[in-house]
């Protein structure tokens, strides 16, 4: 590129001279060609081819100059284009390579589901987790079933890993869920190991603090202990996991202690639940 420049550069400056210099040369051809006199004429041809060889290697120099860089624009457009094609072929591929493992997830899921809900003692429903919402206080979930599925308020919410919650509000295809974390919650529970007895209420965290276990009762909890529904309220069946006792501390008013409890389910672990619809019957 940079020989280009300078020939073209070359050219323009000296153009007036070498149009002079080219006329001249073609004037004394002229002059000297004649049939008669062919050494002359030879003479002048020679001359021609002398004085027009280095111009002449310039601008064939010239020429591959430009040929060779516009072959290797060619080239590099070309090798362009071949790199975006395999871009997009690589980002097909990855996107079809994420939703399969999406669909075995999901598979996987659904068999875990699947396998608890027939082995459960109670017949449930099973949806889909659409939206979580969480303030200072209140924590719920919104499922894709409602009315027009079997679904009615008050009805335990539930995982494979324990109890979730409870059914707060319903429409016809979609229900709001009250989480055990949340304030306004509370589960009658008993200690599995000591089989002491209370009740789980929300933190309005990520726990859950187990209340009104008096302190003669209190050194028979400890860190470590499950704790399970106790099946006395008829919402929840007698047997799920709460969660397990994670932090003791006396309280202020040296009645009660307080110990905090970390929930049986991570609710940002859980895409599909179970509904209980009929805590006392066998499930189909």
């Amino acid at each position: 590129m940079r020989e280009h420049n300078i020939v073209v550069t070359f050219l323009k400056k000296n153009q007036l001279m070498l149009v002079s210099l080219a006329l001249a040369l073609l004037s004394l051809h002229l002059a000297l060609t004649d049939k008669r006199t062919g050494a002359h004429g030879t003479l002048a041809n020679e001359i021609l081819s002398i004085a027009f060889s280095p111009l002449q290697r310039v601008i064939l120099g010239t020429h591959d100059a430009v040929t060779g860089v516009w072959s290797d624009y060619i080239y590099l457009v070309q090798a362009q284009e071949e790199n975006t094609t395999l871009k997009r072929a690589l980002a097909a591929m990855n996107e079809e390579n994420n939703r399969l493992k999406e669909e075995v997830n999901l598979d996987s899921r659904l068999k875990e589901v699947l396998k608890y809900r027939e082995g459960a003692g109670f017949k449930t429903i099973a949806a889909s987790v659409s939206g979580y919402h969480a303030d200072r206080w209140t924590r719920t979930i919104n499922i894709d079933k409602g009315a027009k599925d079997g679904i009615s308020k008050d009805l335990a919410v539930i995982t494979p890993l324990g109890v979730l919650g409870m059914v707060i509000e319903v429409n016809g295809h979609t229900s709001k869920v009250l989480l055990d974390t949340d304030t306004r919650s509370n589960i009658d529970v008993i200690v599995q190991r000591t089989r002491v007895r209370g009740v789980a209420e929300g933190n309005g965290g990520s726990a859950l603090v187990l209340k009104y276990i008096q302190q003669e009762q209190a050194d028979d909890v400890r860190i470590g202990d499950t704790l399970l529904t106790s099946g006395l309220t008829g919402i929840f069946p007698k047997g799920l996991a709460i969660g397990e006792v994670s932090k003791i501390e006396q309280s202020p008013d040296s009645f009660f202690k307080s110990i905090e409890v970390r929930p049986a389910t991570d609710i940002n672990n859980v895409e599909e639940v179970l509904v209980v619809t009929d805590p006392g019957l066998s499930s189909n």
